[in-house]
């Protein structure tokens, strides 16, 4: 079952991980890299991880190494054909308008090709890699604080510990008088 904490952290600020590897809890050695993007923002941490994990999450399966592989030559051609092709067909009489039309188009669809390829590569993805790179993640994300989910609890519960400054402490609720109480002494 996956475990999520939440760390008050800000951009400048580092989180602190147990010596340990997040994937297994053997001693660790190298480093997964966390990222999570929204808009222009991203936020990025170094988790800990064994040899092992570090080698599993380099291996890829024969279709998703072909498929990456084949992204940037599929993309540059599908960007070339397209201006090529919309810069023959448009109607315009200046050569350089219709050439630049063309070339934005292409790079559109080159790139549309590009993802489509590298989202291919991703669904055909090792599930040992996916266990790895799915062990500790960026779930959320504010200007503030940082969501963080492990699929180890005791990970998690280490983490936590070794952040307790990060922690959001528990507020205390103040007492609100009851609205007929306003102003009213307690005599009794």
């Amino acid at each position: 079952m996956e475990q999520q904490i939440i760390l008050r952290v800000r951009p400048d600020e580092t989180v602190c991980f147990p010596a340990l590897c997040v994937a297994c809890g053997q001693p660790a050695g190298e480093r997964l890299a966390l990222q999570k993007r929204r808009g222009q923002v991203t936020r990025r941490l170094d988790a800990p991880l064994c040899a092992e994990c570090a080698r599993r999450l380099a291996r890829r399966s024969g279709d998703e190494e072909r498929l990456l592989r084949l992204s940037w030559p599929a993309a540059i051609l599908v960007t070339l054909l397209s201006a090529a092709l919309v810069a023959a067909v448009l109607p315009f009489g200046s050569w350089w308008l219709r050439l630049a039309l063309g070339f934005a188009l292409g790079v559109i669809s080159g790139a549309f090709v590009r993802r489509v390829l590298v989202r291919r590569a991703e669904a055909t993805e090792l599930p040992e890699r996916r266990a790895v790179r799915e062990s500790a993640r960026i779930v959320d994300f504010t200007w503030r604080d940082m969501t963080l989910a492990f699929t180890h609890e005791e990970m998690a519960a280490q983490v936590a510990a070794l952040n307790p400054d990060y922690l959001p402490g528990e507020q205390p609720l103040e007492e609100q008088p009851e609205a007929g109480d306003a102003g009213a002494p307690d005599n009794e």
